[in-house]
Parts: structure tokens; sequence; C-alpha cells
């Protein structure tokens, strides 16, 4: 396999990469299309993506820069080129360069679907935490709540590395103090 290289949005690629989102996310899980384009003016966040040869988008990660960490808040390849070693290389290209600790969340929900998500983070060298809390609705009737945990790379996350993370997320990225 080539090597996998990750490069700034460019912002004409940005309906592209919220396709994506809609498709790899649940809808409660992803801001409006006007919410989303309007983050991209937000120093602290960032999208890189990976395109192959012939300029189509291979998939995309979404960061937040909280300072002493950063936040993963979305990571998607495209559906049909899944399960090829396209998603472990741009997480493992990404993780090469972090220069500080990395936080994700997974759904806590037990099921086949997430257990693989949860294996697939731990051989990238992500920590599974006894820590998590509720997202916040992004979009939707507010009547689910999404369980979550944290991941963290490359130690293992403290109580006390986990409540200055939630009050970042929370105050930040989610604009609400509810956790």
């Amino acid at each position: 396999m080539t090597t996998i290289k990750l490069l700034q949005l460019d912002e004409k690629d940005f309906e592209k990469i919220y396709q994506l989102m809609e498709r790899s996310f649940p809808i409660e899980e992803v801001r409006s299309r006007e919410n989303a384009r309007a983050q991209l003016r937000d120093p602290n966040y960032r999208i890189l993506v990976s395109k192959n040869e012939a300029d189509e988008i291979l998939g995309f990660i979404a960061e937040w820069n909280l300072g002493a960490t950063i936040f993963l808040e979305h990571f998607a390849v495209d559906s049909s080129l899944r399960s090829g070693g396209i998603g472990s290389g741009m997480m493992s290209a990404y993780l090469s360069e972090a220069s500080k600790p990395v936080m994700i969340e997974v759904e806590d929900e037990k099921n086949e679907i997430n257990q693989r998500r949860i294996g697939f983070y731990q051989r990238l060298g992500y920590q599974l935490s006894e820590y998590g809390y509720h997202q916040p609705m992004m979009r939707g009737d507010g009547s689910k709540k999404i369980a979550l945990r944290i991941m963290s790379f490359p130690q293992p996350l403290t109580k006390e590395a986990f409540e200055n993370f939630r009050h970042q997320v929370f105050s930040q990225i989610y604009k609400t103090i509810d956790a």
C-alpha cells in the first residue's frame, strides 16, 4: 500500500465531506450543513482528508485543538473502501504526527459494530477508558441519548485528564455545561 498523506480540507471539497459525514454517522451526531460549514472558520478546528491519485476523497479526520489535547470529533472512510486498510493507514499517519494526546468518543452500547470499532482503535494504540458521558444532540428531536466512552492515545486517561477534557468539549464544542 502506498503511503497515505493527510491534507488540509480545501473548502471546495466541503460538500463531499459533509455528504460522507451524513452517510457515516447518525443524524444526532452531525451538525446541520450551515453549522458544519461555519465551524470551518474556527481556528481550533480543521478537517484533514486523504485522496487517491484521481483526487477523489477516500476519507477524512475532523479535529479540535483543545490546547493540552486533540479531540477527533469525526473520522470516516467512504463505505465502499472500508476494510481495505485506508482507515488504519489514515489514522496511523495522523497519530505519527500527533504532538499531544488524542481523544476520541466511541459509542458505549455493547454490540458487534461498536466492539469492532473499539478493537480497531485499540490496535492503533488507543486506550479505552472507564470514563464517558452522553453526547448532546447536534440534530434530531432530542429523544435519543448517545452514551459515549472516551479512548485516549497514547496513554490511558486519568480521572483528572478526563474531567478537564469533558469540560473543554462541553464548553467549547457542544456549547453546554451539561454532561
